[in-house]
């Protein structure tokens, strides 16, 4: 006869962290493509003459690339198949092809804020290139940038350092008002983590304002995230960005940025009491929308643009913010003198060592834009700034530990692993390391709120789960296994499958076991000493579970599920 199993899947959590001569923009590509002739860092390189293909991960899957070579130096790179993020990772790899073609080397660097495409593709390349008989070790030779040492000096009334949607905002503001202006961006491509999100919050747009929607109350919505946020924000702030946030939308707008004012809410918690949802056409051409607002800045107002060239110091003098030293592509160093400095170079998701300091200990994994390191915010406090408020964190999702390392065709879920839905669930008992449970579990329709909970045991949280729950989501979906509407991540039903099997479950679970990344028992004693939890504890907090679930009231976090009664 099968056994039953009880399996315990560890979570962990994610955080998702604003005249005078012609300018210019230095974009990657024009940086890279100093001077006539290749340069052959390690002298003589041969090969097969030909063409090659290869193929390594990337971002968002796997990099195919097609190289042909002569025999003696590398004539065309092509991106043949690639799901790497629409202006980004495709900039990045153009950027990359014509670094090696220039310097006949693959020994360069990667592409800040697109490291994992880089790698992919610098990985496929270099396949490529070994198959058609190149030397690795002499194609690999770090190559020396043009102007290594060489100092700039440069003078604007204002730098902007950072290109997202603050950054750009306020370079344009500053051109079009007649400012010389002068931006510094370390990544290949405009956007940071404005060209990651699908749209933006706005309080009666002009779209929306033609549409007839209904007006949106600012006092009920500063006084319920005020509320919400246990008045610990900056109350000014907050009310300031309600007050502004239409002349925001209708400058974007008036500005190249394309989007629609929508009343779908993404989550459930945003369903009710805001009408302010605005959603980017494309999400995906955010960042050339920007990169196009900085371009008519460079042509029209004079402005001189930097890609891949980051700010590494202020300059002050008697306290005073002077200028910016920043370290250029080709190897020079810019010095800027300017009237003022323009800091936006959003958080330090990105950083392992900050996140945790603010954190006090607790590990997260970045899920935002991994360049926001926290660079420009160092730079202030050596130049005297004070901080304030950096413990404060977007908690956005949390995943099961390994999921992501789970291989195989799995159909049922485009856009998001299965496994990160089986965390997604409010119908199993959330249990922290002490064997108890720590939360009301329908609050995982809001994100935030349910990213705390899990932040607040620690570093990770176990869901459990029986093996009847894990067929029945495999063989009928989420709604069988009691999973309600109202709780759901609805409109993403492609998130939590409601009426559809998620077709392999528990094949995938089975992997994450092997792996290790998933305890699997006979029993619930046997389970929590695989966990080193206390097995008495784990039994007594899962016998008043059932005996709650029994009775149809939950009388420890008054859960609503199955039409449970209000406590």
């Amino acid at each position: 006869m099968k056994k039953k199993f009880l399996t315990a899947l560890l979570v962990l959590l994610f955080v998702f962290s604003l005249a005078g001569c012609a300018g210019t923009s230095e974009s990657p590509q024009d940086q890279a493509t100093t001077g006539t002739d290749a340069i052959d860092p390690a002298g003589e390189i041969t090969f097969n003459a030909g063409t090659y293909t290869a193929e390594a991960p990337g971002m968002n899957g796997p990099i195919k690339v097609e190289v042909t070579v002569s025999d003696s130096s590398i004539e065309t790179i092509a991106v043949l198949t690639s799901s790497e993020t629409a202006g980004l990772g495709d900039v990045a790899m153009d950027s990359l092809t014509n670094d090696i073609i220039h310097h006949q080397s693959i020994g360069i660097d990667a592409v800040t804020g697109a490291t994992l495409t880089s790698t992919g593709f610098l990985t496929a390349v270099e396949q490529a290139l070994v198959e058609a008989g190149g030397d690795l070790e002499a194609l690999k030779t770090a190559v020396a940038r043009e102007n290594e040492g060489q100092i700039v000096e440069l003078e604007a009334d204002v730098v902007v350092i950072g290109t997202g949607g603050a950054g750009t905002s306020a370079a344009v503001t500053a051109a079009e008002n007649g400012a010389k202006v002068i931006v510094l961006e370390k990544a290949a491509v405009a956007g940071g983590t404005t060209a990651m999100g699908g749209g933006f919050f706005a309080a009666d747009s002009a779209q929306a304002r033609a549409l007839g929607h209904e007006p949106v109350d600012t006092d009920y919505i500063f006084e319920k995230w005020m509320d919400e946020m246990d008045w610990l924000a900056d109350a000014t702030l907050v009310k300031q960005f309600l007050e502004l946030s239409h002349t925001t939308a209708d400058w974007m707008e008036a500005r190249g940025i394309e989007f629609q004012k929508t009343k779908a809410a993404v989550q459930q918690s945003h369903a009710e009491g805001t009408n302010g949802y605005h959603k980017y056409n494309d999400h995906t051409k955010t960042s050339a929308q920007l990169t196009a607002m900085l371009d008519k800045i460079a042509a029209d107002h004079g402005a001189t643009i930097y890609y891949e060239t980051p700010a590494i110091q202020l300059m002050t003098d008697s306290r005073q913010v002077t200028g910016v030293i920043a370290s250029a592509k080709d190897g020079s160093t810019l010095h800027i003198s300017a009237k003022s400095v323009v800091i936006a170079t959003g958080g330090f998701v990105g950083n392992t060592d900050m996140v945790t300091e603010a954190l006090k200990g607790v590990q997260v994994n970045a899920s935002g834009y991994n360049s926001n390191v926290g660079d420009g915010i160092q730079m202030a406090v050596e130049a005297g700034a004070a901080t304030r408020g950096l413990s404060a964190m977007v908690t956005h999702t949390f995943a099961v530990a390994g999921g992501d390392a789970v291989e195989g065709d799995y159909e049922f879920m485009e856009r998001y692993q299965a496994t990160n839905s089986v965390a997604y669930m409010p119908i199993i008992p959330w249990i922290n390391a002490s064997g108890v449970r720590f939360a009301n579990e329908d609050i995982v329709y809001d994100r935030a709120l349910s990213g705390n909970a899990v932040m607040s045991q620690g570093n990770y949280a176990y869901f459990l789960y029986n093996e009847a729950l894990l067929n029945l989501l495999e063989t009928q979906g989420a709604r069988a296994a009691g999973m309600l509407d109202k709780i759901a991540m609805g409109p993403m039903p492609e998130i939590t499958p409601m009426d559809f099997g998620w077709n392999k479950l528990t094949e995938m679970v089975d992997q994450m076991v092997a792996a290790g990344q998933v305890v699997k028992a006979d029993t619930l004693e046997a389970l929590a000493e695989q966990l080193n939890m206390n097995p008495r504890q784990l039994a007594e907090t899962m016998k008043k579970y059932n005996e709650d679930a029994a009775k149809g009231v939950d009388t420890l976090y008054c859960l609503s599920r199955n039409k449970l009664t209000n406590c």
